[in-house]
């Protein structure tokens, strides 16, 4: 059974998890919260959400398998975002080559707002980021 948890012990797994398969380089320090999906005390994926700053959050996400994120997950991850942290919009971004991450971030209603030229770090080289954007009264998780 995949379950969700937001326990304390596991917010540095979860960030190299998620920092691995997402390519975030640089330190969120303790700058970060986190959603970890679990199955039999496996991280199997994660989301971490970072820079903060009352208005604008950013989302990190990570699965094994994008059938993880089952519609009570989203629910987790939107509930998280525009209710408890009072964001108005979403960030996440990704390469222009991951094509099931933007099929996952579009299907979950994400706007393409534009492309950042080589700003991901990946393999000792960088590449364009596809950047997204959700508002709170255009999510469908609420």
């Amino acid at each position: 059974m995949i379950t969700s948890s937001s326990e304390e012990h596991l917010k540095e797994k979860v960030l190299s998890f998620v920092s691995t398969r997402a390519n975030i380089h640089h330190n969120l320090d303790d700058g970060f919260s986190f959603i970890a999906y679990l199955s039999n005390d496996k991280i199997i994926g994660g989301a971490v959400f970072s820079h903060y700053d009352g208005h604008n959050i950013w989302m990190h996400l990570a699965l094994d398998d994008p059938l993880i994120m089952r519609r009570s997950f989203a629910n987790d991850v939107f509930e998280y975002c525009f209710i408890k942290c009072k964001c108005v919009r979403i960030t996440a971004m990704t390469t222009p080559d991951n094509e099931r991450c933007k099929k996952l971030i579009e299907s979950a209603g994400f706007q393409q707002e534009g492309i950042i030229r080589k700003v991901i770090k990946k393999d000792m080289q960088y590449l364009d980021g596809v950047v997204y954007g959700l508002l709170r009264h255009e999510c469908k998780y609420l």
